[in-house]
């Protein structure tokens, strides 16, 4: 998505946040969930290889976790509010189809792997808004697929540098991605539930 953005734009985007350190690093992952296309990996890599400790590095994957999940909320107001005009706008119908029968066909489940991928977040919180997903399992499903998306880079190039960028391939996220749904089985169980008793699944558009 970043391509898609002019670089200068980018640029800026990626200097003033880190100018303000894990407040900027906040606003960016906020505001990605809901409006703007610059990606906080964008922000959190960079700082994630500068900083001193391991704690430092929790704290910038429970920031930009929890500025990404605040965030989301504003993208699925968006969505069910603006919806159609929103993904028709900024999104091609495939991908937007794509996104719909992940969250119909395996609700929560798809969400947490929709959340831990490239897709962009505010897609999929203007996707599950449009589509009246219940909000709690969106959040939680949403808030564990982005804390792994973040802390999971983030700690591999905290611990191995620059070369883990290199080890970091796509097959070996998944491996581990899949690692982390398994232990987290029974959360989503339990959201499984909630999305039957709350209402089930989403509204087709």
């Amino acid at each position: 998505m970043a391509s898609l953005v002019p670089e200068t734009w980018v640029d800026w985007t990626v200097d003033a946040a880190e100018s303000f350190g894990l407040i900027g690093l906040f606003i960016v992952s906020a505001t990605e969930s809901a409006i703007q296309p610059v990606p906080p990996d964008l922000v959190s890599w960079p700082m994630a290889l500068g900083a001193g400790s391991l704690s430092e590095v929790m704290a910038i994957v429970l920031v930009a976790t929890i500025g990404s999940v605040l965030g989301s909320l504003g993208g699925y107001w968006i969505g069910s509010v603006a919806g159609d005009y929103a993904l028709s706008r900024f999104a091609s119908e495939s991908s937007i189809a794509r996104l719909e029968q992940i969250m119909q066909r395996h609700g929560s489940f798809g969400v947490f792997f929709a959340a831990l991928g490239p897709v962009p977040y505010k897609a999929l919180a203007w996707t599950a808004g449009a589509g009246s997903m219940p909000l709690i399992p969106f959040v939680i499903s949403g808030g564990i697929g982005r804390l792994m998306r973040f802390s999971i880079p983030a700690v591999s190039i905290w611990y191995y540098g620059d070369a883990a960028l290199e080890w970091f391939t796509p097959f070996r996220f998944l491996l581990m991605s899949v690692l982390g749904l398994v232990l987290m089985i029974p959360v989503f169980r339990w959201m499984q539930n909630q999305g039957h008793s709350g209402g089930e699944g989403m509204r087709t558009r």
